[in-house]
């Protein structure tokens, strides 16, 4: 019997899971899979219930989720922040977890320099009442995205109401964990991805013993839905 797959997302404010990874859901209930592609609290379809909440939070609501479908095992794909959420589910419940895949898996923190993050905050304060003045108002969220862009904080950026939660989980090391994890893990990069390096899979790769690893060439962080099919002919070649 094929073991049910859940699909968590990543980060985004606009973020979907069953948006994202509809074609490749699609693709593996062809297949035969069961897959379940759930919003994570604050995105999508699932509010937030409270102000702000921490990463324990979000691993809390994936044992609910599948305590609420009745699952007792599955095989769970993490993307990016759910990457980070998949590692620290399958170290903490190994009995859930079948099979772990992780892309492009955030959690290995790359702290910004205290000097750019304080660039950043006053170039946005002083800059807002400059662009207050219709029509420069129009300009100051681009201006503003092009700071957070150009010191690598999109997804702070990219919080709106989940401000508070992602300065909650942003530092969140899950590099502990690694080592925990004894289902059988896949790991999937893409060599272009500029959002989460490489070289962060390779630590992933080198602390899950027994491990396997797949970079693929010419693909970047949306690997998964810039192009499901290659995406899902790895996922099948390893749950097969």
């Amino acid at each position: 019997m094929k073991e049910p797959i859940v699909i968590l997302h990543g980060w985004g404010s606009t973020v979907s899971g069953q948006k994202r990874f509809g074609e490749v859901k699609q693709l593996l209930e062809k297949k035969g899979y069961t897959v379940f592609t759930p919003d994570l609290p604050g995105f999508g379809s699932n509010t937030l219930k409270k102000e702000e909440l921490f990463f324990e939070d979000y691993v809390a609501f994936v044992k609910e989720f599948l305590q609420q479908q009745k699952l007792k095992k599955i095989t769970l794909i993490g993307h990016s922040f759910g990457g980070r959420i998949a590692i620290a589910f399958a170290a903490k419940y190994p009995d859930l977890v079948g099979r772990l895949i992780l892309v492009s898996a955030s959690g290995i923190p790359h702290p910004l320099p205290s000097g750019k993050k304080k660039l950043a905050y006053i170039a946005t304060k002083i800059a807002k009442p400059l662009f207050s003045i219709p029509p420069c108002s129009w300009f100051y969220q681009y201006f503003r995205k092009a700071v957070y862009y150009a010191i690598g904080e999109m997804d702070y950026y990219k919080a709106g109401s989940l401000t508070k939660t992602f300065r909650n989980i942003v530092e969140v090391n899950i590099t502990q964990d690694l080592p925990k994890i004894k289902t059988p893990t896949l790991i999937i990069w893409g060599e272009e991805d500029t959002f989460v390096p490489v070289a962060d899979g390779m630590v992933m790769y080198e602390k899950i013993k027994g491990s396997q690893i797949v970079i693929e060439k010419n693909e970047g962080h949306k690997f998964p839905y810039d192009n499901p099919k290659a995406f899902v002919a790895i996922v099948l070649k390893f749950v097969l």
